[in-house]
């Protein structure tokens, strides 16, 4: 039946297995003497309806007169990349994956009613799954769909993550970056003119703070690097660069190189030994606000911006941009940071055509031995003056075919250009708002492996245990079911979801012979307490 994509003799096949043999039939089969899992089979040959059942039987909740009957851990055991597989050759598996690991109660008491999720091997154990990036949820972030987020299992595991751990840490590492941002900005910017010792030692504080960061996030990136723990950033397509997992996400990109220019920008100290450097000459000159004071030793002098400036400068942008991340923790405010950070990715690619454009329109400016383009270097600054539409002496006096290329060079970017690029980020940003509650809760499952991820294998394991996966959960009082989950009692109010199943679990009150097959049909007779 599997060879011929026969669906309904695959439904056959296991209606005739003993019930105490069932999930075994489904999990494997030899095939001249190697054994094989059917439903990656099935997978792998596109028959995607024979996959579904298989999936939903193994799910299935079945119970008689002595035991439950539930293939959820035979089915992860005989299948531990099943959320890998799933996520990239089937995602459309995957609501019925989650949908099996649910069970909702008909009951409702005060209100709520018994919902029980058996996510232990969503959750994984630290002791199989020592790397955090290779547990489903981080699978789920790295190869699946935000559409996936909403459903209400994987919801959960996020919660119990976040709750437990995730938040806390996250909210204390931010926390330790709004001060650092307080500190910069007191010390080289409201009183960067001042030589008083408080404020030399809120500089020299922050840049010891940026040093400890940035020895920590080299010790973290070199340690990834050995454990082999590296992904690829794709610059453009099929060029992709390995990097340490730390610094796939921007965000810790973006505060490495902040680490390092706000450490270089705080030993650059103008005011040690009376020394006084060209940033401190020219941003001090004439002060007299706050940063002055009797003392201060202010200079005079005036120059032009130069290397320590600009590092100042590079460093007050970085260190401000680091509250977008703050916001993540609204999860209103992250779906709003994670689209601007999409939207720019499609402006930048972009920018690098627009780039091209210009280059090739200078390089032929500059054949045309124009006085005004005699240099290649003039040529690309007037056309970016042209491209922001910014006067420019040099492109009002040209004429002849300098004039041609410039006028073809003006369409191309302003009505070609700039016209794709709305068009993308229009569209883009209309993709974002459609699945923007299952991009936020991505962000947060990223957030929350990543934190996951610096915690030791002792404290996973002890928020792991603190679960209580290896207990029993009742379906009822004194009817105690499956191990593998929790129990929540959530409000009545989700029996109008779509994923609400009342009591799922196919009773049987006949003889209970592990060697007989479950009926064919289980009437609502039959349908009564085990």
């Amino acid at each position: 039946s599997l060879v011929n994509g026969d669906l309904s003799k695959m439904q056959e096949a296991a209606a005739c297995a003993p019930r105490g043999e069932r999930i075994s039939w489904l999990t494997r089969v030899e095939v001249n003497g190697t054994v094989m899992s059917p439903l990656y089979w099935a997978i792998q040959d596109g028959k995607f309806p024979i996959a579904q059942f298989m999936v939903q039987d193994l799910l299935a909740i079945r119970a008689d007169r002595e035991c439950y009957y539930y293939g959820r851990e035979q089915l992860f055991v005989a299948h531990p990349d099943l959320v890998k597989v799933m996520c990239q050759d089937s995602p459309e598996l995957v609501p019925d994956l989650l949908d099996g690991l649910m069970w909702h109660s008909q009951t409702v008491l005060d209100g709520r009613l018994r919902v029980n999720y058996y996510i232990k091997e969503l959750y994984s154990d630290p002791d199989q799954i020592s790397d955090a990036w290779k547990s489903p949820l981080a699978i789920f972030c790295l190869e699946g769909q935000p559409s996936m987020f909403m459903h209400p299992v994987l919801n959960k595991l996020l919660e119990i993550k976040w709750e437990r751990f995730g938040r806390n840490l996250f909210c204390a590492v931010q926390a330790f970056f709004v001060l650092l941002i307080g500190l910069f900005t007191t010390g080289f910017l409201v009183y960067g003119c001042s030589c008083h010792v408080e404020m030399i030692a809120i500089r020299i504080t922050t840049g010891a703070l940026a040093a400890i960061c940035f020895l920590f996030m080299t010790v973290i990136i070199i340690r990834q690097w050995g454990l082999g723990q590296v992904g690829y950033l794709t610059l453009i397509p099929r060029v992709k660069v390995p990097m340490a997992r730390l610094l796939l996400n921007p965000w810790n990109l973006l505060r490495y190189v902040c680490m390092i220019t706000t450490a270089i920008s705080a030993f650059d100290e103008p005011c040690w030994f009376g020394f006084r450097n060209s940033r401190h000459s020219l941003s001090c000159d004439g002060a007299g606000g706050a940063g002055a004071g009797a003392g201060a030793g202010e200079v005079g002098e005036s120059g032009g911006s130069s290397w320590d400036m600009v590092i100042l400068a590079v460093s007050a942008v970085l260190l401000w941009l680091q509250l977008l991340q703050v916001l993540s923790v609204s999860q209103s405010l992250g779906t709003l940071s994670f689209a601007i950070g999409r939207l720019l990715q499609q402006l930048f690619r972009n920018l690098v055509i627009v780039f091209v454009l210009i280059v090739a329109f200078a390089c032929a400016l500059n054949a045309l031995q124009d006085a005004e383009y005699a240099e290649l270097d003039t040529a690309i600054v007037d056309l970016v003056r042209v491209m922001l539409r910014i006067e420019s002496e040099n492109s009002i006096a040209l004429e002849g075919w300098s004039l041609v290329f410039m006028v073809v060079f003006t369409i191309l970017v302003h009505l070609g250009m700039f016209s794709i690029l709305i068009a993308q980020l229009v569209k883009g940003y209309d993709e974002l708002y459609y699945d923007q509650e299952g991009n936020s809760r991505m962000i947060r499952a990223f957030q929350c492996v990543e934190v996951e991820s610096f915690l030791s294998i002792a404290q996973r394991k002890k928020y792991y245990d603190e679960c209580g996966f290896d207990n029993a959960i009742e379906f009822d009082n004194g009817d105690e079911g499956p191990i593998g989950g929790i129990q929540v009692m959530e409000l009545a109010s989700i029996r109008a979801g779509k994923h609400y199943v009342a009591d799922r679990i196919m009773r049987c009150t006949g003889a209970p012979s592990s060697l007989d097959p479950w009926p064919a049909v289980i009437d609502d007779d039959e349908e009564q307490g085990a």
